[in-house]
């Protein structure tokens, strides 16, 4: 039966080309897969906002542009996951897929559920068609974790190479060290420790490490995590939580089975280079990526948008629905050997007509802005561009500073050796300001710019998508978008954007 749900984002910002609950909160991406080929994108998941124990919200997909929503199908509903069914991720095998995720257990007495009192279960359950699942089984519990490791051990990660099966999970030890634990299998249902890994500098790294996951790109394996706990800087680590890639010399299996102790160890073996850890967005709201490789050998990755800030949390004034998802985005190495984030060319159906960019459509930008070096800008000859409240804008060919203004809400600004994004109003809803030095980019400049809006969301790929900024945004006027840029440059095109059609909101 379809869940009737008010679709009418007049009061709710509602998205027309991301993948939202139908009602409730949403969070991480879990158990992505391409398996018959369908594409299915399970979350984090409660069909309320105040609800205890999440669980799995399910997508499906032929195209991704058409979507069927199943609603929770993995949910907590035995001792086993009592508090929540966890992220996790799924696996096609011999037909079927197999999804793993962390069973939540609060066990009752004085507990603090950091160092005692928490149980990580880490459940699976299995489909043969994608809509119906098996019964859960545990596949490893508490007793199968160091006894380094405190009680926050999540995310499993699993996949096959070399003719095995490995299992990732992000972990937090207890003298508070970011890491993550590698278990080996034959069959998928019984594991065994097989290594760990955690800062090279033997330095705490951030006190957790959430969602690992492995990408192979052009034969390279890559180790994407995300680092709870590492102080604010300038122009890093700006959210609460972070999340970033680190090149591997060689395979994650390897690394890891340096850790000859395993379950007698004193600690994670310390072999990541954290000063190779690279950010994967430098804007407000992302989080919590995960990556799948679809039938095409594609690999892809989903983001959760929608963490709040260190200082104070971000109001969401959506009303019976919470948070959303990325773009589903395909991966690729450019030249500096830099992994970059592309929004997957399926998108390219929805966009509509091409709207023209001219000087007199520009909002705002013509002479200088600014009096000090910090903040001088020439922006004579900026041009513009009014949407239906969504957009699809491709900038090639920069050259030099600019700015980029979204109605009077919202701009990107590149002067000096910086980018910055911030809020000139209150549709940031306590968002301020972003920045990114240009030299967290190959080239250290600005060369090219896509920028995608949906009603309450922005998503800025940067040279090719090498960086990212993606950020939530909620503007009195939903209907019409003005789009006004300064930046000198080869072409500045920009399209409507349609809508995903979906089945099961009604």
């Amino acid at each position: 039966m379809a869940m009737k749900v008010d679709l009418d984002p007049k009061h709710n910002w509602r998205l027309n080309f991301h993948l939202q609950a139908p009602v409730g909160w949403l969070s991480d991406p879990n158990g992505l897969c391409h398996f018959n080929g369908e594409y299915h994108i399970f979350h984090q998941y409660a069909p309320r906002w105040c609800w205890q124990g999440h669980g799995w919200g399910h997508w499906i997909s032929s195209d991704l542009v058409s979507w069927e929503w199943c609603g929770g199908d993995i949910i907590p509903d035995m001792p086993l996951d009592a508090d929540g069914a966890y992220s996790g991720s799924s696996v096609v095998h011999d037909g079927q897929m197999w999804c793993y995720y962390t069973g939540n257990v609060l066990e009752p007495g004085d507990h603090d559920y950091d160092y005692s009192g928490r149980q990580a279960n880490e459940m699976l359950c299995t489909s043969n068609d994608g809509r119906n699942f098996s019964e859960k089984r545990l596949v490893l519990d508490n007793a199968g974790y160091p006894t380094y490791c405190s009680c926050h051990v999540r995310d499993p990660k699993v996949w096959q190479q070399n003719g095995a099966w490995h299992m990732l999970l992000g972990a937090r030890t207890r003298n508070d060290h970011g890491a993550i634990l590698m278990y080996s299998s034959a069959d998928g249902l019984s594991w065994e420790l097989s290594g760990s890994c955690s800062a090279a500098s033997g330095k705490p790294f951030g006190y957790m490490w959430e969602c690992p996951n492995i990408a192979v790109l052009d034969g390279k394996e890559f180790l994407f995590f995300c680092p709870q706990g590492i102080p604010k800087q300038d122009f890093r680590f700006q959210n609460i939580f972070n999340s970033g890639y680190v090149p591997l010399e060689g395979t994650l299996i390897d690394v890891c089975a340096q850790d000859k102790l395993l379950m007698d160890a004193k600690a994670p073996h310390a072999s990541i280079d954290e000063e190779s850890f690279v950010e994967l967005d430098y804007g407000f709201d992302f989080y919590a990526p995960q990556l799948f490789a679809d039938e095409n050998g594609r690999q892809l990755l989903v983001g959760w948008a929608g963490v709040p800030d260190i200082e104070t949390e971000y109001d969401v004034p959506t009303r019976e629905w919470s948070h959303t998802l990325t773009l589903i985005r395909e991966l690729s190495l450019n030249q500096a050997g830099r992994i970059c984030q592309w929004p997957a060319p399926e998108y390219l159906a929805l966009r509509g007509d091409e709207v023209s960019f001219s000087s007199e459509a520009a909002a705002g930008a013509t002479g200088t802005l600014g009096s000090s070096s910090y903040d001088y800008l020439n922006v004579d000859g900026a041009v513009g561009a009014h949407f239906a409240g969504t957009a699809d804008v491709e900038i090639e060919g920069i050259e030099g500073e600019g700015r980029l203004i979204l109605n009077h809400d919202l701009e990107l600004t590149v002067f000096g050796d910086i980018a910055e994004l911030a809020f000139l109003s209150h549709a940031g809803r306590f968002r301020s300001v972003r920045r990114m030095k240009l030299d967290a980019l190959s080239e250290r400049r600005i060369s090219s710019l896509r920028v995608v809006v949906d009603t309450s969301i922005v998503e800025i790929y940067i040279n090719g998508g090498e960086q990212t900024m993606t950020t939530r945004w909620f503007p009195t006027n939903i209907e019409s978008l003005s789009v006004t840029s300064s930046f000198k440059a080869a072409s500045t095109r920009g399209w409507e954007m349609g809508q995903f059609t979906l089945r099961g909101v009604g």
